[in-house]
């Protein structure tokens, strides 16, 4: 399952980093709950105490805390980055040119557009606070036809079919679909409810009971508009199955369009360690098999490599040794040139599946480099095989 990346939040130092007017706005929509905690807001400020004990009931909120506050909060904390509050210039750049005064901060930008426009706000959310380390399979349209945008139109309608899906899948009829400009095509995020989970939990007077809860789950996707290859995750098979289904009829116009595919490749693995050596590519500086997973032929037996460099243990047995085993799994590193971040990436071909930092655009362009992407051509030979 994919979790929201929810953070701990209690700096009163950040809350001072919005106008006192502005927070006013944000806690007296819940004054009942603020109220009830002896936070007085009939004023125009808070005293220091008071941001001391507001940042108390953030960090340990009590059951009775209202869900929407800890969610706005959140929201805040997220967007107030900076590539937060660029994401949200790009998506109401009016709204912010109508609420923005002198003085104001990041934080009270956020808050404003949150208290006029909570669905932008929360679009963007949900696009920066996926963990994005996920399993993801790849499907191909026959004869490369070329899909539609996914755009703000179509998006819904997709949506709406998806909720017969869901009905099925998770005991409830409600789905959202969104996407995401990207290069070479659109990220995907599809918004489904969970089947419901009892908890035993304890309250705020430290007594048992238990909580019916249905948590909200969220898969991604990748459209590339170019190939018209289409990556998702999910739970299940059956639930990839239905997302291949319904994608394919609103973007191809058939349900039966998209394939699944023999996208990934390990076979460059067995030329050695130049496979990884990219020097067309500047923004990769080295790259590293981290891991590798192999099957001895005509056999069920597995054996896995796990070093700093995989490479340096297989060539103290000579490359000759790959040539008894089929390439199960690989795992590497990739390090980005004039920046301290390194990519982590998972391919699986038997699966067909891929897992890591899948949104950084250098990932598609390293592994096209390394031919570890088999092309429609690759396919075709493979099926005359």
């Amino acid at each position: 399952m994919s979790h929201s990346a929810f953070r701990r939040f209690g700096n009163p130092g950040f809350l001072r980093k919005i106008k006192p007017k502005n927070l006013m706005r944000l806690l007296r929509k819940f004054a009942e709950f603020f109220e009830s905690k002896g936070i007085n807001l009939s004023g125009g400020d808070l005293s220091v105490e008071q941001l001391d004990q507001l940042s108390a009931i953030i960090v340990s909120p009590p059951s009775a805390c209202p869900g929407d506050f800890l969610a706005a909060v959140d929201l805040l904390e997220m967007l107030t980055s900076g590539p937060g509050i660029d994401e949200l210039r790009v998506v109401v750049p009016e709204l912010i040119s109508k609420i923005h005064e002198n003085g104001d901060t990041t934080g009270d930008i956020v808050l404003k557009v949150w208290l006029l426009d909570p669905r932008a706000i929360q679009r963007i959310y949900t696009k920066f606070s996926l963990k994005r380390d996920r399993a993801m399979k790849s499907f191909r349209p026959e004869d490369g036809r070329k899909p539609i945008e996914p755009t703000r139109d179509v998006c819904p309608a997709i949506a709406k079919e998806l909720e017969f899906g869901c009905s099925d899948l998770f005991d409830i009829p409600i789905c959202e679909v969104m996407a995401f400009p990207e290069a070479g095509g659109y990220a995907l995020l599809i918004r489904h409810g969970e089947r419901v989970k009892r908890v035993e939990v304890f309250d705020d007077d430290h007594r048992r009971d238990v909580k019916a809860l249905r948590p909200v789950k969220h898969d991604v996707g990748f459209v590339d508009t170019h190939t018209g290859e289409l990556l998702f995750s999910g739970r299940s098979d059956e639930v990839k199955n239905t997302y291949r289904q319904v994608f394919s009829k609103h973007l191809f116009g058939d349900a039966k369009v998209l394939k699944p595919s023999r996208r990934f490749s390990l076979e460059p693995l067995r030329t050695g360690r130049e496979c990884l050596m990219c020097p067309e590519l500047e923004t990769v500086s080295t790259s590293l098999l981290r891991k590798l997973t192999l099957r001895r032929k005509g056999t069920s037996s597995i054996t896995t490599h796990h070093a700093a460099d995989v490479f340096h243990e297989i060539e103290l047995r000579g490359l000759d040794y790959l040539k008894d085993f089929s390439l199960v799994k690989a795992t590497f590193s990739i390090h980005l040139a004039w920046e301290r971040r390194v990519l982590a990436l998972m391919i699986s071909p038997e699966d067909d599946k891929i897992q890591g930092d899948l949104h950084d655009p250098n990932v598609r362009r390293w592994m096209d480099a390394c031919k570890f992407n088999r092309t429609h051509k690759h396919d075709a030979i493979l099926a005359m095989a």
